[in-house]
């Protein structure tokens, strides 16, 4: 497994963001720039409150330096590509989710290795100080292109850009059963070393973070309700992809890399209730 782990995370974060890039047009993208007091505030609280809250409660909970490396990681890596899924479901806006995960999955490349370098003591790999310019190439290679070539393909061919969506659903869906199982099977000493060390602490943070996130982005994006929902919902999913492939590659400790795929269960069972009730809002405040 430990051989393979490199492949597939980076075939999962490739699947994962052209999935996201044959299923925007240029049009959707723009959406978010027609709201510019929600974008502002959603990349404020995305690209700085959460990753401070995140330090705030590792601190707290005093969780070891691997976890905490992989806590706010995932904290620190906005844009998780279901976020829009969840936002259509919850009936949100889904045309500023969409653009938004764009805008923030673009701003990951610089933002992310900024507040890595910034918020946790640990060097990021061998770079040191000069981690900034690997990690954004890492960015621009694993995510970005193949975000861009997605949409390129929507635009010039989008017959084959909706062949292309389902098949990159099915394989990323695939690549992180695959993996999620693998690194639990090969891996299960090290959610035992996590728990016998800390206890549920670390679990229970995570949960706690995803619910701050949910909460912070409904109440922060103003007053029409299909913005508040999209915030709220793409404020909890964080993009695992990226976290995962940044963990893989620039930190390499399997307690890490666990927290990152640990985290991003935790907050789908986060996101999954908080549609339920979004969703059923929406069909009061609809019908009353």
């Amino acid at each position: 497994m430990e051989a393979a782990q490199p492949i597939l995370v980076a075939l999962f974060a490739i699947t994962v963001m052209g999935s996201v890039g044959v299923d925007l047009t240029i049009d959707r993208v723009w959406v978010v720039f027609r709201r510019p007091r929600t974008l502002v505030v959603g990349l404020f609280l995305n690209h700085l409150a959460v990753p401070l809250l995140a330090l705030g409660i590792a601190r707290v909970c005093q969780l070891n330096e691997a976890v905490t490396v992989g806590f706010i990681l995932c904290a620190s890596a906005p844009g998780g590509p279901v976020g829009a899924m969840f936002t259509q479901r919850a009936k949100g806006n889904v045309a500023f989710a969409a653009s938004l995960i764009v805008v923030m999955t673009a701003l990951n490349t610089v933002t992310t290795p900024l507040l890595m370098g910034w918020l946790i003591d640990t060097e990021i790999g061998d770079a040191g100080a000069s981690h900034v310019w690997p990690v954004m190439k890492t960015i621009l290679l694993y995510l970005l292109s193949p975000l861009l070539f997605g949409m390129l393909l929507r635009y010039h061919r989008p017959q084959a850009a909706g062949i292309a969506f389902r098949w990159l659903k099915r394989t990323n869906n695939v690549i992180f059963a695959v993996f999620f199982v693998g690194m639990v099977a090969t891996q299960w000493g090290v959610v035992g070393e996590m728990g016998s060390d800390m206890g549920v602490t670390p679990f229970v943070a995570m949960l706690v973070l995803a619910a701050c996130c949910a909460v912070s982005g409904f109440l922060v994006a103003g007053k029409q309700r299909d913005l508040r929902v999209a915030l709220a919902l793409n404020t909890t999913m964080r993009n695992v992809a990226l976290s995962l492939l940044l963990a893989d590659i620039w930190f390499t400790n399997q307690q890490t890399i666990m927290t990152v795929m640990i985290y991003g269960l935790g907050m789908i069972l986060v996101a999954l209730p908080t549609t339920l009730m979004l969703r059923r809002g929406g069909v009061v405040s609809s019908s009353s």
